[in-house]
């Protein structure tokens, strides 16, 4: 049995491929750095069209906390997540950019819980904060 997928959304003022942007090539810029294993030392994300998402840190820690499963500047960014839970048995993490007046929708999804994993799913809780996040940043 699977669980329902945690969802968020958000409306901003630029077009789809400048949401997409935003939100993957730049998201080391409006990601929350007390959501990383050491907020003191947080400098970026850097994600891998075919592959790694990681955060890097000053200490020269490089943390992979997923891997990249959909690419389309378009419109779709997909990752297989393990940020906080084990890499051996990854969610999902799926973010839509849908043309809307007057900017773009970006509709995200967390999903892929399997029963057992209620636990886990309940520390995701920041992904409204997030999302604004973003969208403060790409306003």
């Amino acid at each position: 049995m699977t669980l329902d997928p945690i969802t968020a959304e958000t409306v901003v003022p630029v077009t789809p491929t400048q949401a997409f942007v935003g939100f993957t090539a730049q998201m080391g810029e409006w990601w929350d750095p007390m959501l990383t294993p050491d907020p003191a030392t947080f400098t970026s994300i850097e994600i891998d069209p075919e592959g790694d998402v990681a955060m890097v840190h000053t200490d020269g820690e490089r943390y992979v906390w997923g891997r990249v499963t959909t690419w389309e500047p378009l419109g779709h960014f997909a990752q297989e997540f393990w940020l906080g839970h084990e890499q051996a048995q990854p969610t999902q993490l799926d973010v839509t950019f849908i043309d809307a007046e007057p900017g773009t929708r970006v509709h995200l999804e967390h999903g892929g819980w399997v029963e057992g994993s209620e636990d886990v799913r309940a520390r995701y809780t920041n992904w409204e904060h997030l999302l604004a996040r973003f969208a403060a940043f790409v306003s």
